[in-house]
């Protein structure tokens, strides 16, 4: 299910992974906060092409960064969840393939 996973890196408090889904032409990107119930998966185009831009502006979340290049996906805060063109389950088994993939290093994932 996973096809290759770019970078994982730390911001803000949160930690991010940049993947690809086999079948699918769409970039995703999941974080996790590290001390906050607070996570998110999104899929989009050219998540990875804007990742320099966004890093250069320390103040800017890469989330909000990404703006309309997000078409949907998955958000967690403090108890709520709301889906946008991707269902939670699918989701979870996306986020589950992700983490066996990482092994060990996958352990800060968590599930919807």
């Amino acid at each position: 299910m996973i096809h290759e996973i770019h970078p994982i890196f730390s911001r803000h408090d949160r930690q991010y992974c940049i993947f690809s889904v086999y079948g699918r032409h769409e970039e995703f990107l999941y974080y996790s906060h590290m001390s906050r119930p607070l996570r998110s998966f999104m899929f989009g185009r050219d998540f990875i092409c804007q990742l320099p831009r966004l890093m250069e502006n320390k103040d800017l979340c890469i989330e909000c960064g990404l703006g309309l290049s997000v078409a949907g996906g998955v958000a967690f805060d403090n108890g709520d969840c709301i889906a946008w063109h991707y269902s939670i389950e699918k989701a979870n088994q996306v986020l589950f393939a992700l983490s066996e993939k990482l092994g060990d290093e996958g352990r800060w994932i968590a599930l919807f």
